[in-house]
């Protein structure tokens, strides 16, 4: 018997909770968001600054807008170029406006003599549009658009953690 309530007691607390957060989620609704930490970077973040989008790749990466809390960037990529290996530190949300289709993602490593080697790479045939993509923080990588058209994305950089 008492299990018997226990189990419709979880149900009934599962079902308030996820209908409170669907609820608390209606576009419309304002939520306040606070600072918690000083910054999104992990805390074993081992890549040089050099390696920073906006020093490594500056032709592909242009600031839109930043503050201490986010930076916003403009990627582009012409057809047939590549952009020179650079990191992204920061969580980020990803927004492609025209994507480059195909395209090369490669990822790097240190290798033995401290040097960046490829680790991997991958060929993409289609990109979502006009979605925007929660990203973490990246490690060295490079794109290379195996297209004719030139492509733009949208990325916003989280320096901070944020709380709700």
């Amino acid at each position: 018997m008492k299990a018997k309530y226990l189990i419709i007691g979880i149900l009934i607390g599962c079902g308030l909770g996820y209908f409170g957060t669907k609820i608390s989620q209606k576009p419309g609704v304002a939520h306040s968001v606070t600072a918690a930490k000083d910054t999104a970077k992990p805390e074993n973040w081992e890549w040089p600054e050099n390696l920073d989008a906006l020093k490594a790749a500056p032709d592909n990466h242009k600031v839109v807008y930043e503050d201490a809390n986010v930076r916003v960037l403009a990627v582009l990529l012409d057809g047939k170029k590549s952009e020179p290996i650079h990191t992204h530190k920061f969580k980020s949300i990803m927004w492609i406006a025209k994507p480059i289709v195909p395209c090369q993602i490669n990822n790097y490593k240190k290798g033995g003599n401290g040097n960046l080697v490829k680790s991997d790479s991958m060929v993409i045939k289609e990109m979502p549009v006009d979605i925007g993509q929660l990203i973490g923080p990246e490690g060295p990588t490079s794109i290379t658009n195996l297209g004719s058209e030139n492509g733009i994305a949208y990325r916003v950089e989280f320096k901070r953690e944020f709380a709700k």
